[in-house]
Order: structure tokens, then C-alpha cells, then sequence
């Protein structure tokens, strides 16, 4: 089922498959803001609110926090090193 992607601008954008929208949304290409239909639906719905898509926003903010809590190991890894 293909899917219509309306951002704030007015710009709309038809998206193959759910697999592609959610990948769009994983890496930020929409926002929470934007709207969102199916072909066959007539009601348009924020990206935020749409139930395929809850929950990738909160992966998101793990992987950023695995990334800085890595960093934070390797600084104090790295400040132990030269201590010693």
C-alpha cells in the first residue's frame, strides 16, 4: 500500500511501501508534524501519532545515548591511561 506524505510546506510526497515510510522516519526525513494518509484513506494523520511508527523515536534516543555514554568511557578510559 503506497503512502502520502504531506510536510508543512504543502509539499507532498508519495512513499512506496509502510517499510519505506518508517525508514524515512527513522532517519529523520519526517517529522512528527508531518501528515500522513494511505491511498485508501481519506483522513490525514501526524507521523507522531501513527501506531506503525510509534516507538522509533525512542530507539533513536538510545542510540544517541549508547554513543555518548561510549564516548564517556573512552575520555575516562583515556584519562586513567595517562594518570597511570
Amino acid at each position: 500500500m503506497r503512502y502520502h506524505v504531506r510536510n508543512a510546506a504543502g509539499e507532498e510526497l508519495v512513499v512506496p511501501t509502510l517499510r519505506d515510510l518508517h525508514d524515512l522516519y527513522t532517519h529523520g526525513f519526517l517529522t512528527d508534524d508531518d501528515l500522513v494518509r494511505s491511498e485508501t484513506a481519506t483522513r490525514w494523520v501526524r507521523a507522531g501519532a501513527m501506531p506503525a511508527l510509534h516507538g522509533v523515536r525512542e530507539k533513536r534516543a538510545d542510540a544517541r545515548l549508547l554513543s555518548v555514554l561510549l564516548a564517556a568511557a573512552i575520555a575516562l578510559a583515556t584519562v586513567v591511561g595517562v594518570l597511570l
